[in-house]
């Protein structure tokens, strides 16, 4: 009886696919009603989905935290931007700002993918992953799969791929890593765009930085760029202006980019 009690108490991140909005359910209910927009939706696939890709800690992490002590991140609000700092054994909070739930759990994409995420925890997108989500949204990001939909980050985006990136990626600081070959194909508008890899993309950003092991090929329109030793640059530069207005490339629509309101997209194998 003790064990259905704590089965039945134990909660999850529910996204509404008609609003986006993110409220706690059950993990015990089938369906609810979106407490923004009052739409009804299945929970079912939504937690088999979940499931399937919750990343669970290494033993690494675990005996790090045994030596070390816990260890805290910075956690932003999806709904009211409100930051806290946390510990990052912490599996979900309530945001002090607006009282919106917060998923903190930290998900592996190891196979194709359509459904929609919402975590303030990082989502890893495995060389096997291919992410057609239109709404995935989260605190940092790590892509070293396939990305055609579009993800949210209000962290730090690491990027280490080969070939061509033609996904949508929203974030404040973007990182190629040492080791990726990256050519986006889409305009890259950023705060803090960090090359320690190789890239060719059109970038809008505050800042660029080219790290010694980094090479940078395209057209850059940013406030201030630092280039370190070893580091290469290649193409047009725009520099010093306080605001840039760049119309982004028309491209055309990807077929297979699964829809954030489409019923019928079904889960990778688990």
């Amino acid at each position: 009886m003790a064990k259905n009690e704590r089965k039945n108490s134990d909660k999850m991140s529910a996204v509404c696919p008609h609003c986006g909005f993110t409220q706690e359910e059950s993990i015990v209910a089938k369906s609810t009603f979106c407490r923004k927009c009052q739409e009804h939706y299945s929970l079912e696939r939504s937690l088999a989905g979940e499931r399937s890709i919750v990343k669970a800690p290494s033993l690494l992490s675990k005996l790090s935290r045994m030596v070390m002590g816990e260890r805290e991140r910075e956690v932003c609000c999806f709904s009211c931007g409100h930051k806290q700092v946390l510990s990052t054994s912490a599996q979900s909070t309530m945001c002090p700002g607006c009282g919106a739930y917060m998923d903190m759990r930290d998900f592996k994409i190891t196979s194709p993918f359509g459904r929609s995420v919402q975590t303030a925890g990082e989502v890893h997108i495995a060389p096997r992953g291919d992410v057609t989500s239109t709404r995935l949204m989260c605190g940092s990001a790590f892509i070293e799969g396939s990305l055609r939909g579009c993800i949210i980050c209000t962290g730090k985006a690491r990027v280490k791929i080969k070939g061509r990136f033609t996904g949508m990626l929203d974030t404040r600081h973007m990182l190629v890593e040492k080791g990726g070959d990256v050519e986006f194909a889409r305009l890259v508008r950023t705060k803090i765009f960090e090359v320690n890899g190789k890239s060719r993309a059109r970038v809008v950003a505050d800042k660029v930085v080219i790290g010694k092991t980094g090479w940078l090929e395209g057209t850059v329109y940013a406030r201030a760029i630092t280039v370190e030793k070893g580091g290469v640059f290649s193409g047009e530069l725009n520099i010093g202006q306080e605001e840039f207005h760049v119309a982004e490339e028309p491209m055309e629509v990807d077929r297979h980019i699964a829809r954030f309101d489409d019923d019928n997209v079904a889960f990778g194998p688990a």
